[in-house]
């Protein structure tokens, strides 16, 4: 949140957390890659899994440049081109500025703050999560299983572009066998993609869920405000109806005043006489 030229282009805290969280991934990645002695093939897949960090920086920086208060500023002062620059992976380490931004946002709110608000959104903030969660184990599980297989001559997952199908196929629990791990390690890397893919794409169930019930839901808490005001209309109806029942009633009451007064003259004229 800068405050110093009236500039806020910060998003929803839940989506700069992910932002933030992908983007130290990218610079993990970066000084991964460089690491001498690591598999090539293992390197592969971090390099796959860059372009796809690419997509998702570009994305961000489309997002957030679209949706500027000012456009120069943002390019400018809060840090757009350092955006812009770092969707290039050799400059990938410009992410550091927006991870600084992220933290020094997270240190304007509270604890407390922060955790109300990702409850409050917590289907946004899950898909965030999901995404993220998906990320890693597809880079996390191919970069070992084929770190793990690379020593075995029965291996048949001999590739990046096999070591994340097998991945893919495992956390979505469809498992078409047509790549496994012949290797201790490799399926023991397996056993721990099977088990979070299970609790990764129930959360994502979870998620749908909830958005089909959101209009539901929404319609739901407009239902009180809806209560009230027909209850006020009710009460001015009924107030209306009143009125027009006591007029009436005054209107009944000076007809008898009238006859009485006719009864009255009637019989004092019959007295009279």
């Amino acid at each position: 949140m800068e405050s110093g030229s009236g500039q806020n282009d910060d998003k929803e805290l839940g989506y700069e957390i992910f932002i933030a969280a992908v983007s130290i991934l990218s610079v993990f990645n970066m000084a991964l890659v460089l690491i001498p002695g690591v598999d090539p093939d293992a390197i592969n897949v971090v390099t796959i899994i860059n372009l796809c960090l690419t997509i998702i920086f570009l994305f961000d920086f489309a997002y957030r440049i679209i949706t500027a208060r000012s456009r120069t500023y943002y390019l400018v002062h809060n840090w757009g081109w350092a955006d812009l620059l770092a969707c290039v992976p050799v400059l990938r380490f410009l992410r550091l500025f927006r991870i600084f931004k992220v933290y020094r946002l997270l240190q304007k709110n509270s604890s407390g703050r922060i955790i109300d608000h990702l409850s409050y959104n917590r289907a946004e903030s899950a898909l965030y999560l999901l995404v993220f969660c998906v990320i890693i184990i597809l880079e996390a599980g191919a970069f070992l299983v084929l770190s793990a297989e690379s020593k075995s001559p029965d291996a048949n997952i001999t590739s990046a572009t096999d070591a994340l199908w097998w991945a893919y196929v495992t956390i979505t629990t469809v498992g078409y066998g047509d790549r496994f791990p012949v290797t201790g390690t490799g399926r023991l890397v397996g056993i721990l993609v099977m088990t979070t893919g299970v609790g990764i794409f129930g959360t994502f169930a979870g998620f749908i869920a909830n958005k089909l019930l959101t209009p539901k839901e929404k319609a739901d808490e407009k239902n009180p405000d809806e209560d009230t005001g027909s209850i006020e209309k009710q009460v001015v109806a009924g107030m209306h109806d009143i009125q027009l029942h006591l007029s009436f009633q005054e209107r009944k009451i000076e007809e008898m005043s009238t006859r009485l007064e006719k009864i009255e003259i009637m019989l004092r004229a019959e007295k009279g006489s």
